[in-house]
């Protein structure tokens, strides 16, 4: 009985293990793409190419549910990342100078919504595509998703612990009673618990994009692709890369960590060594 025990706390372990591991991996893919790509991005932006491009956000449409909720009065949504959350204590700072500055949460839904939105770098206009996010982060629907949840996953929050996502400029959070279509069906007990968390692209604000460019209509668009990841950084590239190298240093360090207290239940359990 201790042997199966100790078994499985090693593969639980070892699970552990390789997803910091993967996160680790994946911050320093990034930062040195991101590098690459900024030395080298060209000045004509040709379908196929990778780009890096830094500049001023023009919003052309806004995504769903940002008349129902606003982090600057004075400008419009180009795209946000959100999540719908709970404090374990039900008592969130709503006053807090961060975000995720009360860390006892339950992330029950995370996602990615888009309007329309151009990033002027003094040469041109690139349209920002940031479907290949949703996508690949498994994003919910903000319009649809429902409150009636009872467990949080790593799943949940995909989108919202997006390494691909530095957004940290313009942020609120507010209960979802507050905002308004976002009821989901929820009592106004669940209601008065529940936080929606948002991370916004302002217009008239500084973005960082690097992605891959494609041509619509004799108009450069940046978006991502499985080869080439979409990233968007709201305090520039340096700040970004940084931000990733010591990601990369946390989760790598986690990962050996756990992969040696693995090795050593499995091989108690196992009877190895």
């Amino acid at each position: 009985m201790v042997e199966a025990v100790r078994t499985i706390f090693g593969v639980v372990i070892l699970a552990s293990s390789l997803w910091f591991g993967s996160r680790a991996i994946t911050a320093g893919m990034l930062s040195h793409s991101m590098s690459v790509s900024e030395a080298e991005s060209p000045s004509t932006l040709v379908g196929g190419e990778t780009a890096a491009i830094e500049g001023t956000v023009k919003v052309r449409s806004e995504p769903p549910l940002s008349n129902a909720f606003r982090i600057d009065e004075g400008a419009s949504i180009g795209a946000y990342v959100w999540r719908l959350k709970e404090s374990e204590s039900y008592n969130y700072n709503l006053d807090a100078e961060e975000p995720g500055a009360d860390m006892n949460l339950i992330t029950y839904a995370s996602g990615i919504e888009s309007g329309t939105f151009t990033v002027d770098d003094g040469q041109r206009e690139v349209r920002i595509d940031t479907g290949w996010l949703a996508q690949t982060h498994g994003s919910a629907d903000i319009t649809t998703v429902s409150s009636d949840w009872t467990v949080s996953t790593w799943l949940s929050k995909r989108s919202w612990k997006s390494q691909h996502i530095h957004l940290e400029d313009h942020w609120i959070v507010t209960p979802v009673a507050d905002v308004d279509g976002l009821d989901a069906g929820a009592d106004d007990e669940s209601l008065d618990e529940t936080y929606f968390e948002a991370r916004a692209i302002l217009d008239g604000e500084e973005l960082a994009v690097c992605g891959e460019v494609t041509v619509e209509q004799g108009r450069p668009v940046l978006h991502g692709s499985d080869e080439t990841p979409l990233v968007l950084s709201d305090h520039g590239f340096d700040d970004f890369r940084s931000s990733l190298r010591r990601q990369a240093l946390k989760y790598g360090l986690a990962s050996g960590g756990f992969a040696v207290i693995a090795a050593l239940a499995l091989g108690s359990g196992l009877g190895i060594g």
